[in-house]
């Protein structure tokens, strides 16, 4: 099965992180309702999507699912951006197709947030934003072993509010 969909325009979106010592900024989830909504992209060369929820109790969950061009589904992502000592905080777990985890059962990937903006979240390794036409950017730090660190940019066009 081929999927084709119009690709939304290309964002570079700078990755920022906290200086050693610094403490993140003083934020509550209601700052980032703007990413509520089904969205449908590009990045690491097939389909993406991402399904955030509405803030509710401190929280916002989301789902990120990654295929190949083919439709072919590579990896899951659940995640949960948290009010946590006056700031907030994006947990992330990765699955395989099968749904087996990545990290260990009681663990997760943990970035701490650097900036918000009205339009923009940076946090320590991943960053989301909206451009003037309303597609969502999101780029994220990745290191394998000893490979050089790199940048991966993901780039949607909302497809819903819901």
């Amino acid at each position: 099965m081929l999927l084709l969909m119009v690709t939304p325009s290309v964002l570079a979106l700078e990755v920022k992180s906290l200086s050693k010592g610094e403490i993140s900024p003083e934020a509550k989830v209601e700052q980032l309702s703007w990413l509520t909504g089904y969205w449908q992209g590009v990045g690491l060369g097939g389909v993406s999507e991402e399904h955030i929820g509405t803030p509710r109790s401190g929280q916002i969950p989301g789902m990120f699912r990654q295929m190949k061009p083919n439709g072919d589904l590579m990896f899951y992502e659940f995640y949960l951006f948290a009010e946590v000592n006056n700031s907030v905080v994006l947990r992330i777990k990765h699955f395989g197709p099968d749904l087996h985890g990545w990290e260990a059962r009681n663990e997760y990937e943990e970035f701490a947030l650097v900036e918000i903006t009205d339009r923009a979240v940076y946090f320590d390794g991943v960053s989301y934003a909206l451009d003037s036409s309303g597609n969502l950017s999101a780029a994220v730090r990745v290191s394998k072993g000893d490979e050089p660190l790199k940048i991966i940019n993901f780039n949607f066009e909302r497809k819903s509010l819901k």
